[in-house]
């Protein structure tokens, strides 16, 4: 693992950690859940995540939204965090400029995620784990709808069938809606305990799918 300081467009350095191993073949770039929520890029289902995925040829970035750990700025419910995401992004891609990447989130960085990744091509996909698709005022500003957002690249949601802050309803009209694909876990709720080793394994073949089919 290395310290990195990220710079976002409008000036702010933000903390990330950089982990490589020792053959890398794509990287994951993760997007943490709510910053006023204990949310970091050291939550346990993003350390789960990266652990499973170097072991599997992935090198992966996390990093701190603004106002989080030693990242400057403050925090928001998603809007300026886009930023953020952009400036990980940007960053993964002078580490490795030779590999693809890929983009992922949890929660409220599952949002995160998806905005920004409606934003570029440059990304093999993006993967959405319990995405806060419905705005909360004060909280988070979700996801635009159906009609105000165009996805460039495949688009996956992964949404517990038992979560009790995000409806899997919403997830699953939402992705009927714009094209992505939703699949809902059965036994998990919103934080995924007892989950953990089937939704790596499961984040990791939508990965390889996507990595493959780039290749062929």
């Amino acid at each position: 693992m290395r310290e990195l300081r990220l710079q976002t467009s409008d000036g702010l350095s933000l903390e990330a950690e950089w982990d490589v191993p020792d053959a890398s073949r794509a990287v994951l770039i993760l997007c943490h859940p709510h910053p006023k929520m204990g949310g970091t890029m050291n939550a346990p289902l993003l350390l789960a995540l990266r652990d499973h995925l170097l072991e599997r040829g992935w090198a992966v970035l996390r990093f701190n939204y603004r106002g989080i750990g030693t990242s400057q700025g403050q925090t928001g419910i998603g809007d300026a965090e886009l930023l953020d995401a952009h400036a990980a992004i940007d960053e993964a891609t002078r580490q490795s400029p030779q590999l693809p990447r890929a983009l992922a989130g949890w929660s409220f960085g599952a949002a995160v995620a998806i905005r920004v990744a409606a934003q570029r091509d440059d990304l093999l996909t993006c993967i959405g784990i319990a995405p806060a698709i419905k705005p909360k005022p004060g909280i988070t500003a979700g996801v635009p709808p159906a009609s105000d957002i165009s996805l460039k690249i495949p688009t996956y949601l992964i949404v517990g069938a038992n979560d009790d802050l995000v409806d899997p309803d919403d997830c699953e009209r939402w992705a009927m809606e714009t094209g992505a694909t939703c699949e809902v876990m059965k036994g998990a709720n919103h934080f995924f305990w007892a989950k953990y080793d089937k939704l790596v394994s499961h984040v990791e073949a939508l990965l390889e799918k996507e990595l493959e089919r780039s290749q062929s």
